[in-house]
C-alpha cells in the first residue's frame, strides 16, 4: 500500500502542551525519586511516580511513533496480519474489545499531528488505506509500550511496583487488540470497494 501521509506542521498547540507535560513529568520523577515527597500518602506517592513514568515513556514512543514513515508497514505480512486463529479479529470479541474500543482514548483526538482513527465513516479507498496502516502505526506503539511495562516494576518499590507493570501491560495489550480486531474489517470494506470499482 502506497504512502498517503501528509507532511504535517513541526508545532502546533497540542505540541507544546505536550512538550509541558513531558517537562512536568521529568520533574515530578526527579521529585518521587529523593525524599522530599517520601512523607506523602504512600498511595498518593506511588500515583505521582506513576503518573510521571507514564508521561516519560509514553509521550516520546507517540512521537517517534508518528514519525515513522507508513511506508514501512506492510499489514498483509507479519506481524500484522490477521491470522487463521484471529477470525478476522471475532476472537479478541471474548476479551470485551467490543466494549474496551468505544470507552477507550483516542489520541488522535488530542493531537493535532494524528490521523484520526475513531467514528470515521468515509468510505473513500484513500482514506481506507492511511487508515489501515495508521492502525499498523497504533499497534507498534502499544507494543512498544507493553515491551517498557517492567520499567514500573524497576522503578517503584515493592508489589505496587509490580502491580502497575501488569496493569500497564494488560492495558497496551487491550489497545493492541483493538487495532487487529478493527483492521481485518476496515481492510475487507477497502477490498471490496476496489473490486466493485474495478468491474
Amino acid at each position: 500500500m502506497e504512502e498517503t501521509q501528509p507532511k504535517r506542521k513541526r508545532f502546533d498547540l497540542s505540541t507544546l502542551v505536550m512538550l509541558a507535560l513531558f517537562a512536568l513529568c521529568v520533574a515530578l520523577f526527579v521529585l518521587t525519586g529523593g525524599e522530599r515527597l517520601a512523607h506523602l500518602f504512600k498511595p498518593l506517592f506511588v500515583f505521582l511516580r506513576m503518573a510521571s513514568i507514564v508521561g516519560i515513556i509514553g509521550i516520546p514512543t507517540f512521537y517517534i511513533g508518528e514519525s515513522l514513515p507508513r511506508s514501512m508497514y506492510d499489514p498483509e505480512r507479519f506481524p500484522f496480519r490477521c491470522y487463521a486463529w484471529e477470525k478476522n479479529g471475532l476472537v479478541y470479541e471474548k476479551f470485551g474489545i467490543r466494549w474496551r474500543k468505544t470507552h477507550t482514548l483516542d489520541m488522535s483526538r488530542m493531537m493535532g499531528r494524528a490521523f484520526p482513527k475513531q467514528h470515521t465513516m468515509s468510505r473513500d479507498p484513500a482514506h481506507l488505506r492511511r487508515l489501515v496502516l495508521e492502525m499498523c502505526n497504533a499497534e507498534l506503539i502499544h507494543w512498544a509500550l507493553t515491551l517498557l511495562s517492567p520499567v514500573f516494576a524497576c522503578l517503584i518499590e515493592g508489589w505496587y511496583g509490580v502491580a502497575i507493570s501488569c496493569g500497564y501491560a494488560l492495558s497496551n495489550l487491550s489497545h493492541v487488540m483493538i487495532q487487529r480486531y478493527n483492521r481485518p474489517r476496515i481492510m475487507m470494506i477497502l477490498k471490496r470497494i476496489e473490486k466493485c470499482a474495478s468491474c
